[in-house]
């Protein structure tokens, strides 16, 4: 009697324990804007920008698990993902470059989205997506990090967000490579306690993430303004 009983215990804490292998959750995010019309602007009429989906190179990666491209966060057997404009566990590639797309425009570079997967291991493909899409510059590149951390102390939590990005320019007419850089940003603090998730996802996003576009846009655009191969050079002929 007493194996009976302790066999249907067994049982009843592995069916409240292996559901919680697959929990998953999508987290609500909001994403102030970092950038304002840059100085230099006016030097970038005319500088098209295509902007890509940067590949997802982040070892929480399961290619076997779709879904898994958008966690950006795991404790214990959960995995948190992250909302954006009603798409739950929206994928962190996709993510990136819409928030580039909006970011670039403010700035005043004339961008649009190119729906390929393009890194700087084909710089050929790179420049037809360009011409494809008509315009003078493709930006591509790699997720190598973008994740919180919650690192569990004896009496305190440290959390950490983190995202580093590398980042690929390609001049469309010539085929060259106009930019190679990566870009990181880390926020860890001592969070005492504990820390909710919201704040996480908060301090991803505009702290670290921000930080991280305000670079990135930064560095392309100065490489846009001055690109000698862009200068247009008109010679006047005067007679008397």
């Amino acid at each position: 009697m007493r194996s009976s009983r302790f066999s249907l215990v067994v049982l009843v804490v592995l069916a409240g324990v292996v559901p919680l292998s697959g929990c998953t959750r999508s987290l609500e995010m909001a994403y102030t804007p970092a950038l304002y019309r840059l100085p230099q602007a006016d030097q970038l009429k005319g500088a098209r920008l295509g902007v890509a989906k940067l590949e997802d190179r982040r070892s929480v990666i399961d290619r076997t698990e779709p879904q898994s491209l958008g966690y950006v966060m795991q404790h214990g057997p959960w995995r948190f993902g992250l909302t954006y404009q009603g798409r739950e566990y929206v994928p962190v590639g996709d993510l990136v470059q819409a928030l580039f797309v909006d970011e670039f425009g403010r700035a005043g570079v004339e961008t649009k989205a190119i729906p390929q997967v393009l890194t700087k291991d084909s710089l050929s493909a790179m420049r037809a997506a360009g011409e494809q899409a008509g315009v003078g510059y493709v930006l591509g590149g790699r997720v190598l990090i973008f994740e919180i951390v919650n690192e569990d102390k004896f009496w305190t939590i440290v959390s950490r967000r983190s995202v580093t990005l590398e980042i690929s320019v390609v001049h469309v007419p010539s085929g060259a490579s106009a930019l190679d850089a990566t870009v990181a940003q880390t926020d860890r603090r001592d969070e005492g306690m504990g820390i909710r998730h919201s704040t996480n996802v908060d301090r991803l996003m505009n702290t670290v993430f921000r930080q991280v576009v305000t670079q990135v846009v930064e560095q392309v655009a100065a490489k846009l303004a001055v690109d000698p191969r862009d200068v247009n050079v008109r010679v006047a002929v005067i007679t008397e």
